[in-house]
């Protein structure tokens, strides 16, 4: 960043700055910001929220949709429809309501539509929302274009322990939880500078050439990504409909963890402000009667429960299907798909079942759930769709298909390819959907491994560098199998484990299950094997292609000829 860029950035100066309890709003004017810029930060959590406004005496989405709307009962024109809002004496904001009250139909919630961006955030929040939105567009922190991630704040402890812990508890925790924040930072920057100079030498780099040093940098930053965590600061841009939000901020509210809730109630703060709060800030919100049924959405989480203690109590789960345990070792990044044998319902039940016990093996497990008895499958089934109604809809990784695959790889590559929301996706982390962590739940998701770059492990050149990544990461490992028996130790069951959550590196090993169509299956093939991407997921998206080219003749003929070369100069400089 060059000195006039962060002169610029001290001198941008709000319109307007007021606190309202725990929240601080602030505004930026249209001849600072291009557009109307309206801010709310979390005092307490430290999130920024903030999104833009067209007109600020006009609720511009939501007139946008009401006229929508009013195209299934009214004859006119779209111009004559518009004109019922222009006519003297009519009460914009009350002819809104009336509409979106009475109409009956939650598709009005969908014509609207609302950006917000995230600031200060944790990049497990990211991956959340991108997985459970499915209308959204919109884009995070990129980790290979922003060398900035090399300072990336540790998302801090307190947000995720019980607010009942004391004071003088919560600080030698944070000191120590911290700790992992400063050696991720250190591995970030010592791989930095030593693949910097191997990568330009094994590639021949010509780093007088612009283009050439850009994409030297991308491909080591791809590579130095592996040692951040998955709890550092990050920031991101989404938008979809309010209808969309709603749900969204719904499910937020019923997270097992409790910083989601806070940002659930946030999002719903800005984008569903109060009549005083417009006044103040002079402005009118783009939708806000459209943010509606945003009480927590429980029944999924409730319904987990119910689940465990029917797989406890009255089945032979546990005792047959085993559950991967362990110190953390390297492992290799694979595809595969779920055989076509088990039914669009073995995989939703699968789905519920590794939320709870996250290291259960995936194909017993599958084979488990395929050959109980009816009653057993009638009991589950009861369970899962309990509660479950058109204003309480099932969880988004409810939309299975008979054409999945296995994504076994690593945080980093998942948070790339869990942005392709036209696939039902699914990854075993409770972030939204599941029970508090436990210490127990936590060790599952740890012993899952770690992976490594291909540029290291399929290059012999690099051989000293994987030895070298290998061993750091171990190291890291120990610390944080330390780190956690010494929190058990102190606090046993009394204290939420999702912290530990914040510690995995993106190097860590979590599934990710895509469920597609051909359609999805040609265009993700296509689009993510392309020479410009991360090496890593080139490969897992090439490996997938050959999979289904193979499932289906009347696919064969989606087969990609060229496999991903981790060796390849050509490659390597390519961006396309």
């Amino acid at each position: 960043m060059n000195q006039s860029h962060q002169k610029a950035k001290t001198e941008i100066q709000p319109e307007k700055d007021f606190i309202a309890g725990s929240y601080r709003w602030f505004t930026y004017s249209a001849d600072v910001t291009g557009l109307r810029l309206i801010c709310l930060e979390d005092l307490t959590t430290g999130t920024i929220a903030t999104t833009t406004i067209a007109n600020p005496t006009k609720r511009t989405a939501a007139h946008k949709a009401w006229a929508g709307a009013r195209q299934s009962r009214a004859a006119g024109m779209p111009w004559e429809i518009l004109y019922e809002m222009g006519e003297k004496g009519v009460d914009p904001d009350q002819k809104l309501e009336e509409m979106f009250r009475g109409y009956g139909h939650a598709s009005v919630g969908d014509m609207a539509r609302l950006a917000v961006d995230l600031g200060k955030i944790p990049m497990h929040l990211c991956l959340a929302l991108f997985n459970e939105g499915y209308l959204n567009s919109g884009q995070e922190k990129s980790t290979r274009y922003q060398a900035s991630f090399g300072k990336a704040v540790l998302h801090p402890i307190r947000h995720y322990v019980s607010e009942g812990l004391l004071k003088e508890d919560v600080e030698p925790l944070e000191e120590e939880y911290q700790s992992f924040g400063v050696v991720s930072l250190e591995l970030f920057a010592k791989y930095k500078a030593v693949l910097l100079r191997a990568f330009e030498q094994y590639y021949q780099a010509d780093t007088t050439k612009p283009a050439e040093k850009s994409a030297l940098l991308s491909r080591v930053l791809d590579c130095v990504r592996y040692f951040l965590l998955i709890g550092q600061w990050s920031g991101m841009s989404f938008e979809t409909s309010a209808r969309d939000w709603s749900r969204i901020i719904a499910e937020l509210r019923a997270s097992p963890l409790p910083y989601y809730r806070k940002v659930a109630a946030q999002l719903e703060k800005l984008l569903a402000p109060t009549t005083e709060e417009e006044e103040i800030l002079h402005y009118k919100a783009e939708a806000p009667g459209l943010i509606r049924h945003t009480a927590p959405l429980l029944t999924t989480n409730i319904n987990l429960h119910t689940l465990k203690q029917f797989l406890e109590d009255k089945t032979d789960l546990l005792q047959r299907v085993p559950i991967h345990s362990g110190f953390p070792i390297r492992v290799d990044q694979r595809v595969s798909m779920i055989d076509p044998l088990n039914t669009e319902g073995d995989r939703l039940v699968a789905a519920y079942v590794l939320l709870l016990w996250p290291g259960l093996e995936r194909e017993q497990l599958l084979n488990w759930i395929h050959t109980q008895n009816d009653e057993t499958k009638n009991a589950i089934s009861a369970i899962i769709f309990s509660g479950h109604t058109t204003y309480c809809e099932m969880p988004g990784f409810g939309r299975t298909t008979r054409m999945t695959l296995v994504i076994e790889s690593f945080l980093g590559e998942l948070r790339d390819l869990n942005r392709h929301r036209a696939w039902g996706r699914f990854f075993p982390l409770p972030l939204v959907f599941g029970e508090r962590l436990t210490k127990n739940t936590v060790e599952q998701i740890v012993a899952r491994g770690f992976g490594l770059p291909l540029y290291l492990t399929d290059i012999q050149a690099f051989s000293d560098y994987k030895t070298a990544y290998e061993r750091d990461l171990v190291s890291y490992y120990v610390k944080l199998e330390k780190f956690l028996e010494k929190v058990s130790a102190t606090y046993r069951d009394t204290i939420d484990y999702s912290f530990v959550l914040n510690l995995l590196p993106l190097a860590h090993q979590v599934d990710l299950w895509m469920h597609g169509d051909p359609k999805q299956a040609s265009y993700f093939t296509m689009q993510r094997s392309r020479p410009g991407g991360h090496i890593n997921y080139r490969a897992l998206a090439y490996e997938a292609n050959q999979l289904l080219a193979t499932f289906d003749p009347y696919l064969s003929a989606m087969r990609l000829l060229k496999k991903p070369d981790p060796t390849s100069r050509e490659e390597f400089f390519d961006r396309s």
